[in-house]
């Protein structure tokens, strides 16, 4: 036979039954009105900050998307102190706005949002804009033409020395497929196109194509140890980048036009709490700035990320001052707009280093 346990409390010493039913609503009932609170703290942030904010990247959005449930519902115990890199936790990155759309249908797909980015002179862009040859007329484009490299300035540069290499060496621009091992269809191949483009003006380049993500969690251990190789052989490099590229945004945020040639977007990703971390600001500053200068549509909205502070390992960072991590463009980009980058980086690097 089936017994169904019952409650009993007492009122002036007469006993009498508790209805477990009730306790049941009451506890559900919690639960739903926290997860009320939740999406409500979530469509208020959605329309204060990501209005404002909106290209501040879908990796940060995520982070913050995460600090919110924390304060909710305490289910995750990352500490806020030291995010990382979505993809490096192994989280796509995501946008919480499709979240409340998907859910609810709340939002109008169509709603215009302004970019917060460095230049304020950017217009509102609507969030489902497709980029189709870019629909630009001639007028639209400010055409900066490549400098000529002197060979005086050939001979100066042919002292100073650059390490390119990539902590995360299998990641394509591929739609569809964001890992290749092929190194003339990933990351790789867009290091070779700025390796050519430094080289045409006498730096010494070393590429290094070691795949250090065939164990992905292991990435920036491997690559540190690699990075420590070059180190102890030569001591030191004029800049060493870690070259990657992003996940997660939409592509008219990673997507610039310069020269009318469509390119992916360039921003740093510094390990912030590094102690080497205020002269590398020095120098991504000085690529920045140059950059801003010539071509401004190379740059992301925040061309340097300042968000994560340790990271893994501190990106390595903290092993030069003159070390960086790129990321050029993102998985929605493609390989030949990457690669076309790479032309006005080397010149900006260029000018940089003199």
């Amino acid at each position: 036979m089936n017994y169904k346990r019952q409650s009993y409390g007492r009122y002036n010493n007469n006993k009498y039954k508790i209805n477990n039913k009730n306790n049941s609503l009451t506890k559900y009932s919690k639960i739903g009105i926290t997860f009320l609170i939740m999406i409500l703290l979530m469509i208020l942030f959605e329309k204060n900050f990501l209005i404002h904010n909106y290209n501040h990247e879908s990796s940060f959005r995520t982070s913050l998307y995460f600090k919110v449930i924390n304060s909710s519902i305490s289910s995750f115990g990352a500490s806020s102190n030291n995010l990382v890199r979505e993809e490096d936790k192994g989280i796509s990155a995501f946008n919480i706005l499709q979240i409340i759309k998907d859910e609810f249908g709340f939002f109008n797909k169509n709603k215009n949002f302004n970019e917060n980015t460095v230049d304020e002179s950017k217009d509102a862009f609507i969030e489902d804009f497709n980029i189709d040859s870019f629909n630009l007329k001639e007028n639209d484009v400010n055409k900066k033409d490549i400098k000529n490299v002197s060979e005086e300035d050939k001979m100066k540069n042919a002292n100073k020395r650059i390490l390119i290499y990539h902590t995360h060496t299998c990641e394509a621009y591929s739609p569809g497929e964001a890992s290749k091992k092929d190194p003339s269809n990933n990351i790789v191949a867009v290091g070779d196109a700025l390796t050519a483009e430094l080289e045409k003006r006498g730096f010494a380049v070393i590429h290094d194509k070691t795949f250090h993500d065939t164990v992905y969690d292991d990435s920036y251990y491997k690559s540190r140890e690699t990075l420590k190789r070059y180190l102890n052989q030569y001591k030191d490099f004029d800049l060493i980048i870690d070259m990657h590229r992003d996940s997660g945004p939409r592509k008219e945020s990673v997507t610039g036009v310069v020269n009318g040639e469509p390119v992916a977007k360039l921003m740093f990703v510094p390990a912030t709490a590094n102690p080497r971390y205020k002269n590398q600001l020095i120098k991504m500053n000085s690529i920045v700035n140059i950059a801003s200068k010539s071509f401004p549509d190379l740059l992301r909205g925040r061309p340097i990320f300042d968000t994560y502070t340790t990271g893994i390992t501190y990106y390595s960072q903290d092993l030069s001052d003159n070390a960086v991590l790129i990321e050029v463009g993102a998985s929605t980009n493609t390989l030949s707009e990457a690669k076309t980058s790479m032309k006005y980086l080397g010149q900006v690097i260029g000018e940089a280093l003199k």
